[in-house]
Parts: C-alpha cells; sequence; structure tokens
C-alpha cells in the first residue's frame, strides 16, 4: 500500500492544505503570544540573555530535546502494538510526528489528529484514542515521578508531585477497574446509544482500550520512558542556566523544571503557553535569579523543548499533505 495514497483517504488534499494553514496561523499566534512575553518583560535585557547563550549552544539543546520525541514515539509504537496493530514504523513516525503541530492544543488534544491518519491502516478511531489516552496518562505519572526523583535528592523529602504521583497512579487503577467491569461497559455504551451519541459510543471504546493496555508492567514501561523523556529536557533546562552561570543544582533545576511542567499542564492553557514560562521565571528569581536572565532561560528552554517540537510536526504533517495532493497529469 503506497503512502500517497494511504493518506488521500485520511482526508482530501484541500482538506489537509487547509488545515495546515490554520495549523500555521494557531503556531504562530502562540510564538506571539511568547514574544510578546518576552517585550514585556524587558527586550534589551533578554536579547543580551540569550546572546550569552549563543546559537551554538541553542542549535545543539534542541538536538539533544528531541531525542524526547523518538523515545514517546517508541512508546506510541509500541501502545499501538498492545492493541493488534503493527504499523510500518517509517509512516507511524511521520503520523505520530505531524501530532507535534498540535501540542500546543488544551491537554494536547489536537494531536489526536493522528487518528484520521491512522484510519486507511485499519486503526479504528476508537483504538487510536485509547493509545492516546494512555499516552498522556503516562506522561503525567512520568513527570511526577521525576518530580518525587527531585525532591528526594534536592532534600531528602518528599514533595507535592510525590503525592500526586501517588493520587493519580491509584486512582488510574481504580478506573481502570471500573472500566473493565462488563455492566459498566454495556451499561455506558447502551446510554450512548440510546442518545444516538456516536462520539458517545467510541469515547467508551476507546476508554476500554485504554484500560487494555493499562496494565501494571506496561503502565511502569511507559511512565519510566516518559520519565526518560522529560528527563532529557530537563537536562537541557539545567544545562541552559549552567551555560549563563546561574547557581542551580541540577536536582534543583530538575524539581523547577517538574513543578512548571505540572503547573503548565494543570491550568489547561493550551500548551501552558505562558504559565509554563512564568512558574519558570517565578521559580528561578525566587533563587535569586535576576529577572533578565530568567526571563531568558525561560524562553530558550520553550523554544528548544517546545517549538522546536511544533516545528518538526508541521514539517511532517507539510509533508503528509503535499502527498495526500492530487498529482498533476502527465502530458508525455
Amino acid at each position: 500500500m503506497s503512502t500517497p495514497g494511504v493518506e488521500s483517504k485520511a482526508l482530501p488534499g484541500k482538506t489537509m492544505s487547509r488545515l495546515l494553514r490554520w495549523m500555521i496561523l494557531f503556531v504562530l499566534l502562540g510564538a506571539t503570544l511568547s514574544l510578546g512575553g518576552m517585550i514585556w518583560s524587558g527586550w534589551n535585557e533578554v536579547t543580551r540573555a540569550l546572546a550569552r547563550l549563543g546559537i551554538l549552544l541553542l542549535v545543539g539543546t534542541a538536538v539533544v530535546a528531541s531525542l524526547a520525541y523518538v523515545i514517546r514515539f517508541l512508546r506510541w509504537h509500541l501502545a499501538l502494538r498492545c492493541l493488534g496493530h503493527l504499523v510500518p514504523q517509517r509512516i507511524n513516525l511521520a503520523i505520530y510526528l505531524s501530532g507535534l503541530a498540535l501540542t500546543t492544543s488544551p491537554g494536547k488534544l489536537g494531536e489526536t489528529i493522528r487518528s484520521l491518519f491512522l484510519r486507511p491502516f485499519g486503526v479504528p478511531v476508537a483504538k487510536s484514542l485509547g493509545a492516546f489516552l494512555a499516552d498522556r496518562l503516562s506522561d503525567v505519572v512520568g513527570v511526577c515521578l521525576l518530580g518525587a526523583v527531585a525532591g528526594l535528592l534536592a532534600r531528602g523529602t518528599l514533595n507535592v508531585a510525590s503525592l500526586v504521583l501517588g493520587g493519580v497512579l491509584a486512582g488510574s487503577f481504580v478506573f481502570r477497574g471500573l472500566v473493565r467491569t462488563p455492566w459498566m461497559f454495556d451499561r455506558a455504551m447502551a446510554i450512548a446509544g440510546r442518545w444516538g451519541l456516536a462520539p458517545g459510543r467510541v469515547a467508551v471504546e476507546a476508554l476500554a482500550y485504554w484500560a487494555q493496555i493499562w496494565t501494571l508492567r506496561k503502565a511502569i514501561l511507559f511512565a519510566l520512558m516518559a520519565s526518560l523523556a522529560y528527563g532529557i529536557q530537563a537536562a537541557v533546562f539545567s544545562t541552559l542556566c549552567n551555560a549563563l552561570q546561574l547557581p542551580m543544582q541540577p536536582p534543583v533545576a530538575l524539581e523547577i523544571f517538574v513543578n512548571a511542567t505540572l503547573f503548565g499542564a494543570a491550568s489547561m492553557v493550551p500548551g501552558g503557553l505562558g504559565t509554563m514560562e512564568a512558574s519558570l521565571v517565578l521559580q528561578l528569581m525566587g533563587h535569586g535569579i535576576q529577572k533578565a536572565d530568567a526571563v531568558a532561560i525561560a524562553i530558550a528552554t520553550r523554544c528548544v523543548t517546545l517549538w522546536c517540537g511544533v516545528f518538526i510536526g508541521l514539517i511532517a504533517f507539510a509533508r503528509i499533505c503535499l502527498r495526500a495532493e492530487p498529482k498533476a497529469p502527465s502530458l508525455t
């Protein structure tokens, strides 16, 4: 099966081109908001701090931070395999990366656009959504695990991340037990069917597939992969702090990054735009860092860990769009 044919079945070429234009506008809006925050914080001071970091360091850290997407893709690929679908790895990688273009949507729900591209490969929407739920939940668990480790290393005590970790893990398995209860599943499907709610039936099925993935062994594996992915990005944050010669021990930097990530996610602001940056700045200033340096570190961190991924996603989505465009008839 050729890739162009597959993608053209997923969405018409014109529709995909329209989506790409909206994606670009969406990304530009987010970038404009970040730039506005930079100007508001003091353009001259922040640009001087960014200049001290240097373009080579920013490019290098962007490359290192992008390794997190490789780990997260492997987790995604494994989740689909757990549901009985072996999508060709190269094509699945392109589909996964295309979702990163909408990672700045609330709760990263825009990344579910992958479901449209997976349908021609025989992956029902409910199954890809189930994989998405496992993907997002393991991110939360993995980040909380990182935060718990950081708290132990920094102060030798448990912190809020530890409590959230325990609550999320326990709650997820209690909920899994409810989802896997036959009468609960049948009743939810019946209610959705009675009201003619096709999306509701898909949502119930997605929860069932999530429960199929979310065994203790796989939950631990997925969470460890998430911890590794976000740990790489936290290490990048620590490296940027060291580049500006800020007095920041790695465990402290790790805890700051985790706290900001969790705060950005809890805010439900698309991509944590503004909220995660503000959290990074306030925490850094709380450790005695000058405001301009703190803002520069926050902006640089988000550029190499967020906007670089969004840019990669746009490239991947654009390639899918181009392959879906109908080819002009040959004149020869």
